[in-house]
């Protein structure tokens, strides 16, 4: 019972991501599940039954993700069930498209939306719209933050860096903190799956070429007192001891549950992704970073990882293996 209740509190500071599907109305260049668009969906059914599963352990942070959950025509449905259960947070990951139409960010928001996530790929419409492979895909994700903000939600940008990207990554900051007043902004370097991975030759970039322009982008955010900037799938070692507290690591205890398969924590599991090369080995932080994607190996080599000096000996008793 104690620890049937010690993992309840726990889940009350996690997030429980729902990935609704996997069907989205844009074709992202580097889109890593690009594969899984034609798996079948969740039902209505099926994600009220997760909804109140994760609110029965204690869950009261929910993200809505998919594909592009938006385009169901439950997703307010859902939001609004989400509600009633009891959380206290639900977030939409988003490409904003939808949200374009002011009645539908309107009614999203007073079923219970409260932060929204937007996938932006980059600071001006030539670049994203050349990555989503949709026009107008920016000026519409423009108008659909500016709609739900003026609604009183909270929103955050993510951004996927790539080659065409990578470079305005400061600009990127400027324009979604200092100009459109979003409250964090999250770095995804990618993992080179699905379109990705088929397009590395075009699209990838190796994390050194990309890092001086990355540690830019931090620097203005944290100039300007930007609420939350992260960092993903970059190792510790790659940063000044000041950015460690960006990259989430370990402490990014998702619970995932996507169409097919339930992580019950995503960076265990992403764990097994990873390679551990000499210098990783030693490192104080590879408990928190897991080491090198093996998909990015594969195409860059594990030359980059430097190691974030060497780990505190273990305290075993001589008679301990």
């Amino acid at each position: 019972m104690k620890k049937a209740a010690a993992l309840k509190a726990a889940n009350a500071g996690r997030v429980y991501e729902l990935t609704l599907g996997y069907e989205c109305n844009c074709n992202c260049l580097f889109c890593s599940i690009a594969d899984k668009k034609q798996r079948r969906a969740k039902t209505t059914a099926g994600a009220m039954a997760d909804i109140s599963s994760a609110r029965a352990e204690g869950f009261r942070i929910i993200g809505f993700g998919g594909g592009e959950p938006t385009i169901r025509k439950d997703i307010i449905k859902l939001a609004a069930f989400a509600r009633a259960a009891g959380f206290g947070t639900i977030r939409v990951q988003t490409n904003g498209i939808m949200l374009s139409y002011p009645a539908f960010a309107k009614k999203l928001v007073d079923a219970g939306a409260g932060y929204f996530k937007f996938s932006i790929h980059g600071h001006t419409a030539e670049v994203h719209d050349r990555l989503t492979l949709v026009k107008g895909s920016f000026d519409r994700a423009l108008a659909g933050l500016r709609n739900v903000r003026a609604l009183g939600a909270r929103t955050g940008v993510d951004i996927v860096i790539n080659r065409l990207n990578y470079r305005f990554l400061p600009q990127y900051v400027e324009t979604f903190a200092l100009r459109e007043g979003v409250s964090g902004v999250s770095f995804i370097y990618p993992i080179y799956e699905g379109a990705m991975l088929a397009r590395a030759g075009t699209l990838g970039v190796k994390m050194t070429e990309a890092l001086p322009y990355v540690k830019e982008a931090l620097a203005l955010a944290r100039g300007i007192l930007l609420d939350r900037h992260i960092v993903f799938n970059m190792p510790y070692c790659l940063f000044e001891q000041r950015d460690h507290a960006l990259i989430p690591g370990a402490r990014l205890k998702l619970k995932v549950n996507s169409p097919g398969q339930i992580e019950e924590n995503f960076f265990l599991n992403s764990k097994a992704s990873k390679l551990r090369p000499p210098a990783c080995k030693a490192c104080s932080k590879l408990g928190d970073c897991g080491g090198i994607w093996k998909n990015y190996a594969a195409l860059y080599g594990t030359g980059e990882a430097a190691g974030c000096g060497k780990k505190k000996p273990s305290r075993r008793s001589p008679a301990e293996p």
